[in-house]
């Protein structure tokens, strides 16, 4: 499967994934180079880095961010600072949620990435989760 495919294939899982944790009132916008943008509209920038689901509850009570990475994506050090500015970003917001969905053989290094990620935000409430094709685990 082509590269961008098992990409749209990750972004689909955060959107399911958003529609269960936020409920079906959520606002999600979906990045549009992976999947066609829901109602036209894009995820806003998040501390410079576009993500690939942007949703918020209605009424606001709760922000997720959603990240799709192939392995090879996974290990690059642009990854690592991307996932660092969402995590910054949703340290200041109650409720925040960070999904990364990944490929099932990537699925424990992306837990240990984000283990390794957010323990500067230790005081934060983020909730962190990863998505690996067998059901979403948080870490």
């Amino acid at each position: 499967m082509a590269e961008s495919a098992v990409h749209a294939r990750l972004v689909k899982a955060l959107i399911a994934y958003a529609d269960m944790a936020l409920g079906g009132l959520a606002n999600v916008s979906v990045r549009d180079d992976a999947v066609r943008p829901l109602r036209g509209e894009r995820p806003p920038r998040v501390n410079g880095y576009v993500p690939d689901l942007y949703a918020i509850d209605v009424p606001t009570t709760a922000t997720l961010i959603g990240e799709a990475k192939t392995k090879a994506d996974l290990e690059n050090e642009h990854s690592r600072r991307q996932i660092n500015a969402f995590l910054a970003y949703l340290a200041r917001t109650p409720n925040g949620i960070f999904v990364l969905s990944v490929p099932l053989p990537a699925s424990m290094a992306a837990r240990r990435l984000l283990v390794e990620l957010k323990a500067p935000f230790h005081d934060a409430r983020t909730r962190t989760v990863v998505i690996d094709g067998l059901g979403a685990k948080q870490c």
